[in-house]
């Protein structure tokens, strides 16, 4: 007697009405979550001034409270989706909106700056959310539905990104910063309760390691992987401190390459790695991870020197409170192109939609090493450059989404959102290295932005190289 073979999940493109309203409520969950986890990448920002007269630290250490959270990110995201590819992404969901919850409440009552710093990184778990969420959408609902649920998720975090700036400088006005810092502490334990309430989801494991047959973790792969992007970033981050040639300077760096190169080797031999190189690094799918990693090296990386130029004598001299409003239009734009960006995508292709986000991100980018002398000019480069990253966030995670089994949705989100937030605790090292370097001044400004400008300028190379037809929708497995 032949076995009954098993549905596709992912080939479900027309869910009947009982699913549809499944995935409707869903998402509304999902869609305030990640509101939230935007509103914590952003609500630091004006508080950076306030945060450095607080605790009486200046630039090079304001910037670990940017590159913590990234680099904590770029560590516990491959964890994250390992396990819930074993284990069920709503159950792993719900433990690390906790995990982000716990460092949220850490930071609004942290007496000290070092464990204000682990409030902080304690948040960098929220860039797990996204592959998450992608892998329980998936998982059970076909590839079209999973196409809009990125783009309004894509689309809530941008939202999220505007609203941190703008409350927080609006909060800042008026009841100081004791408001901003529980704000987004009590949102994220209302989206756990919503979640732990609402969402149903497979306990089973369902990505790449069921066909695997093991429930093991690649903790060889975690250790050599975090270790290995640590070290690097550190000497990154303190090099101008330390000096460049110094040993401990180079021993950072000499010891992370060794250690990433045995980390490449031993996800090659292992039977369940913690990121399956040979079919994740597809080559369809670099160009992609280049873009994302380019924008979010330039943005997110970037913040520390817009908000302490914005508030510097060196530079705008602005209130604390200002910096939101300043940044106001970019993130406007971040929100508006990355919810049109599943409409865009039918009418022009993700591909031209990417290439436009890149052209934006070099305009915006150009824009503001050329034009950064009052608020107006830097807030409507900034808001092109915010149109760009909005464009390629919703189109980039769709790409690589698009280019994968249903089994591998999880892990090649995953994959994306480690690179993209090991780029952003990069730039935001590089940038704290540059502004120590050059001794602050409007020269230290603009040489960081110039550096950018030369990244976003190889992301639209890179854009450029994406394949023109439309990649195939990949079936799962049965």
């Amino acid at each position: 007697m032949s076995a009954t073979p098993l549905p596709l999940a992912g080939a479900r493109s027309r869910p009947g009405t009982s699913d549809a309203r499944e995935l409707r409520r869903s998402l509304a969950v999902l869609l305030f979550v990640e509101l939230f986890s935007g509103f914590q990448q952003s609500y630091f920002v004006p508080l950076l001034h306030t945060v450095g007269g607080q605790f009486h630290v200046g630039v090079t250490a304001l910037a670990w409270t940017v590159t913590g959270p990234a680099l904590a990110a770029a560590v516990a995201t491959p964890l994250l989706t390992a396990l819930g590819d074993r284990h069920g992404h709503l159950r792993l969901l719900r433990a690390t909106v906790a995990v982000v919850a716990v460092g949220a409440v850490l930071i609004a009552t942290a007496p000290d700056y070092p464990l204000l710093v682990t409030g902080r990184v304690l948040q960098g778990c929220l860039a797990g959310f996204l592959p998450l969420m992608f892998g329980f959408v998936r998982h059970r609902h076909g590839i079209g539905q999973t196409r809009r649920a990125i783009a309004h998720l894509s689309a809530a975090l941008m939202l999220g990104l505007l609203l941190g700036s703008a409350c927080a400088s609006a909060l800042l006005r008026t009841t100081g910063s004791g408001a901003v810092l529980w704000t987004p502490a009590v949102g994220t334990l209302v989206g756990l309760g919503l979640l732990w309430t609402g969402p149903r989801g497979q306990s089973a494991a369902s990505g790449p390691a069921a066909s695997c047959g093991t429930d093991r973790i690649d903790w060889t792969g975690v250790v050599l992987l975090s270790s290995g992007l640590v070290l690097p970033v550190l000497a990154l981050h303190e090099g101008a401190t330390w000096g460049w040639s110094s040993p401990a300077t180079l021993l950072c760096f000499g010891a992370g390459a060794l250690l990433l190169a045995g980390w490449g080797a031993s996800q090659l031999r292992a039977p369940a790695p913690l990121i399956d190189v040979r079919r994740l690094l597809r080559p369809q799918l670099l160009p992609v991870f280049a873009v994302g990693c380019g924008v979010h090296y330039i943005v997110l990386g970037g913040q520390v020197s817009f908000s302490t130029y914005l508030t510097s004598h060196d530079g705008l001299g602005l209130p604390a409170s200002a910096v939101g409003l300043v940044l106001l239009p970019a993130f406007c734009g971040m929100t508006l192109f990355s919810a049109v960006t599943s409409r865009l995508g039918r009418i022009l292709g993700y591909r031209n939609v990417t290439v436009l986000g890149s052209v934006l991100l070099v305009l915006g980018t150009a824009g503001l090493l050329l034009r950064h002398s009052s608020a107006a000019d830097f807030a409507l480069t900034l808001a092109v450059t915010g149109a760009g990253m909005g464009l390629i966030s919703g189109a980039s995670r769709i790409l690589v989404v698009d280019h994968v089994r249903a089994e591998e949705t999880a892990a090649s989100e995953g994959l994306f959102e480690l690179l993209v937030s090991l780029s952003a605790a990069v730039g935001s090292a590089g940038t704290a290295s540059v502004l120590a370097a050059h001794g602050g001044g409007t020269h230290a400004y603009l040489t960081a932005w110039a550096i950018s400008l030369g990244i976003a300028a190889l992301g639209l190379a890179a854009s450029l190289l994406l394949p023109r037809h439309r990649p195939p929708v990949r079936r799962d497995r049965p």
